[in-house]
């Protein structure tokens, strides 16, 4: 009844389209950023930079956005965001396209501006959808918001790898498209809709500080979600030099660009099939039991794109990847709703997101100098090991004690 109730929701709707298009261009350009780096100057440091630069922000943007979300009318917060990603697509096409100087420099400063807008947006648009959906539907309106990234993450890799192949700015043409549609999406929504809602308790912004440094002390005191959050992030750090070492290999083999987009493209897929796993699996299997089980499954994943470098075996692996990463996120997810009590949840997961989403771009800037230093087939085994050691690690310490938070919301 509620996914009917939603799918005859047109202002849900309209939110959900704008950014699932939106979402598919940002994917496209995540890879064609770094091809773009690798075509101008074949570096993989330089690649693994501008990789950073478009990651960066979430690590240092998440708690601000968090505030202006709550303060402002999300509907003109959204629309600004995707005006500067807009503008900074935009100057990429142009200085792409028209081969001017200083395109190098170019390249960082709109990965950033797109990386912070990318942030702002995603923040915004979680309260954006309390706005528009009844309570009561809401579960299922976030259930779609989830599947966005996935579904983004197979088509846009897909289509910027296809489209990097036609012409070098061809990914940022369609992001340009992609930002203009969510931008009119955003425009027909009443304005007043959006309004942020009184706070019940005058809370002054370095109250609101105070408050978000709690969620780490929080998240801090419950040994299963300290260990597997520092665990996620480090395996993000792993996954982004993957990524890399992948565009990397696609390039200097000479393989058609659509190839590595299709290999990226896999974890979407295997994304939205975990999705469907997950739940039931929750349901069967303890949540230590679940996560030494994907970290296990992980490093077999590692061991393949290791020992091969056949599009086959790595579309195989990395879609391998992407189910089991969906499979740890909602394991986690249920996990921290479970330890806390509510009011205390978002301060979790907000300083859980700064050491997962934050070890992005640290993993962006390694690859690169590891792939530069030691090179790709050097650089698989060395990941490979990481991974082992960080299964083995969590084998041995993470300890089967029930999840309890003595926290005061």
């Amino acid at each position: 009844m509620a996914l009917v109730v939603i799918l005859h929701n047109r202002r849900f709707l309209a939110l959900w389209s704008g950014n699932a298009l939106s979402l598919v261009g940002t994917a496209g350009i995540r890879i064609a950023y770094p091809l773009l780096a690798l075509a101008l100057s074949d570096s993989p440091a330089l690649a693994g930079w501008i990789a950073f630069a478009a990651t960066v922000p979430t690590l240092i943007l998440q708690v601000p956005a968090g505030l202006i979300a709550d303060t402002v009318n999300r509907r003109l917060l959204m629309l600004a965001a995707q005006a500067v990603g807009l503008a900074a697509t935009v100057s990429v096409l142009l200085a792409s396209a028209l081969d001017l100087a200083g395109l190098t420099v170019i390249l960082i400063v709109a990965a950033v501006l797109e990386g912070s807008a990318f942030v702002v947006f995603g923040i915004a648009e979680v309260g954006a959808v309390r706005d528009v959906v009844d309570e009561k539907h809401r579960t299922v309106a976030f259930s779609f918001l989830e599947a966005e990234q996935p579904i983004a993450n197979l088509a846009g890799r897909a289509v910027g790898g296809a489209l990097f192949d036609v012409s070098r700015w061809a990914p940022f043409l369609f992001n340009a498209f992609s930002y203009v549609f969510c931008l009119w999406t955003l425009a027909a929504m009443p304005k007043r809709l959006f309004d942020p809602r009184p706070v019940p308790t005058a809370d002054p912004v370095a109250r609101f500080w105070h408050r978000m440094g709690q969620g780490l002390v929080w998240l801090w005191r419950i040994p299963f979600l300290r260990m597997t959050t520092i665990v996620t992030g480090f395996t993000n750090i792993l996954f982004q030099c993957v990524i890399l070492m992948v565009l990397v290999v696609g390039t200097r083999d000479g393989r058609p660009v659509w190839t590595v987009g299709a290999i990226l493209a896999a974890a979407g897929v295997g994304g939205i099939l975990g999705s469907f796993a997950a739940p039931r699996l929750e349901r069967e299997f303890s949540p230590r039991a679940l996560f030494l089980s994907c970290m296990w499954a992980w490093t077999v994943m590692l061991a393949l794109i290791a020992v091969s470098t056949r599009t086959v075996v790595l579309v195989i692996a990395w879609g391998g990847v992407g189910a089991i990463g969906t499979v740890v996120a909602v394991t986690l997810t249920v996990a921290r709703a479970r330890a806390v009590p509510d009011s205390a949840l978002g301060r979790i997961v907000s300083a859980a997101s700064v050491i997962t989403d934050g070890a992005v771009p640290i993993g962006a800037v390694l690859g690169g100098y590891l792939l530069a230093v030691a090179g790709p087939r050097a650089t698989a085994f060395i990941l490979l090991a990481a991974m082992l050691t960080a299964a083995v690690a969590c084998t041995r310490l993470l300890q089967p004690t029930p999840l309890q938070a003595r926290v005061q919301p």
